[in-house]
């Protein structure tokens, strides 16, 4: 038997499928190491949504070279994931001496075969007919699941590299996923998240998104259930009608902006107007209390500045809680790449830092509309910097402070938000 070391980066998908190769290694036999000291295989789970990434990678490869050649002789390097699929044959000439396979973003669960393999050639491993995981509870929060039900993407956003190291999009059969979330909630999940790249353009054939969330909120027995990332083109008042007449789902929705020019938005193959961006959002904040999360990117090329300052327009209309706001940053092929008018890396960070300041004012104003608010929060860990104060997160997702003992972790409590503190709520609980 061996003995694996796992390190994941990037999104919810790929923490999903990390944690489902996890628990397949420990079924299988294999154990888990706390330390690539004592690995006989690091897996390196990787994300090329932005360059910065891929960078990291190399540096977490020199240094199992390294190691390697001083304190684990025997060590070998799985590196599977995005960048895997995106420049595995880069990597493969790169790092020959420690990397014994390939393995993209396909059927990851096989690659224990390696194991048996012992070949002396790297292994490497192309697109191939997907299969879904079992999704299993978090490593860290083993309350909470991320469980995919889709996989890959159509829409080619002219920005993304995602369908082109995920492929096409493939919806998992439903009843296989109600079936997964009755195993998690048997294993003492008490809060779901819903994983696509495009989440609410799930179907099955039987069942689309809105259907499917509905079912599994109300014939699973799961406490709380929330869904990552919805698209403007596929979002309807069916889906905001379902998270209404359910209690156990999350007043939350993150629906990308990515701009707020239709231009660019054309430009970026979004699919939609920011009318009708607009449309969603008030449809959205139809649901009471309702939290609003979004992505932005300013910089793409040829935006001007009277577009960019549209973007600041839209988002002091719509007033998001959070966002997840980035610089244009070319991929490997995508059709950005191509356009016109590339914008100097500083100009990119200005508007970024201008949009961060606007966004960041609009929030601090948002959280004081809590103080005196009740809501039922899942906590889920000790606060770093304060031993006496636990975290958790109420109904519509935002992050609650309170002062309990940690015997409360992994419980749901009625809390009133009471203050605030650096922006960070602080609330006490009632019942």
């Amino acid at each position: 038997m061996a003995e694996f070391y796992i390190e994941n980066y990037g999104c919810q998908m790929n923490l999903a499928e990390a944690d489902s190769l996890k628990d397949l290694i420990l079924r299988e036999g294999h154990s888990i190491a706390d330390s690539p000291l004592k690995a006989d295989f690091v897996i390196i789970n990787t994300c090329s949504v932005r360059k910065t990434a891929e960078d990291r990678i190399y540096g977490r490869l020199g240094y199992y070279r390294g190691l390697k050649q001083t304190k684990n002789p025997f060590i070998k390097v799985i590196v599977m994931g995005c960048m895997a699929q995106n420049t595995g044959e880069e990597l493969k000439n790169e790092f020959y001496d420690i990397i014994v396979a390939i393995w993209g973003t396909y059927n990851k669960q096989k690659l224990l075969d390696i194991v048996n393999e012992n070949s002396s050639d790297i292994v490497y491993r192309e697109m191939t007919a997907y299969d879904f995981m079992e999704a299993t509870p978090e490593s860290k929060f083993p309350f909470k699941a991320f469980l995919p039900i889709s996989h890959g993407c159509n829409n080619f956003c002219s920005y993304c590299i995602v369908p082109y190291v995920r492929g096409r999009e493939i919806s998992r059969n439903s009843s296989e996923v109600i079936d997964n979330v009755r195993r998690l909630v048997d294993k003492g999940v008490l809060e779901i998240t819903l994983l696509g790249q495009n989440v609410n353009s799930y179907n099955d054939g039987n069942l689309n998104f809105p259907l499917l969330l509905d079912k599994i909120a109300n014939h699973t027995g799961i406490r709380r259930l929330t869904f990552l990332t919805s698209h403007p083109k596929d979002f309807s008042k069916e889906l905001v009608d379902v998270i209404k007449s359910n209690k156990n789902i999350l007043k939350y929705i993150h629906l990308p902006l990515q701009s707020g020019n239709n231009r660019i938005l054309n430009l970026m193959n979004r699919k939609y107007t920011i009318e009708k961006y607009l449309e969603d959002i008030e449809i959205a904040k139809t649901i009471e209390d309702v939290v609003l999360s979004t992505d932005i990117i300013v910089g793409f090329p040829g935006e001007t500045e009277e577009e960019f300052l549209e973007t600041i327009e839209v988002v002091k209309r719509v007033k998001f809680n959070e966002a997840f706001m980035y610089y244009y940053n070319p991929r490997p092929h995508v059709k950005a790449n191509e356009l016109d008018g590339q914008i100097p890396l500083s100009e990119k960070k200005r508007r970024l830092a201008y949009l961060i300041d606007i966004q960041n004012a609009i929030k601090n104003q948002l959280t004081k509309n809590y103080i005196n608010k009740e809501y039922e929060v899942l906590f889920e860990a000790q606060s770093k910097k304060n031993k006496n104060e636990i975290f958790g997160r109420t109904s519509n997702n935002l992050i609650v402070f309170t002062e309990a003992d940690k015997n409360i972790i992994e419980t749901i409590k009625r809390v009133r938000i009471d203050s605030i503190s650096n922006n960070v709520l602080k609330g006490n609980i009632i019942s």
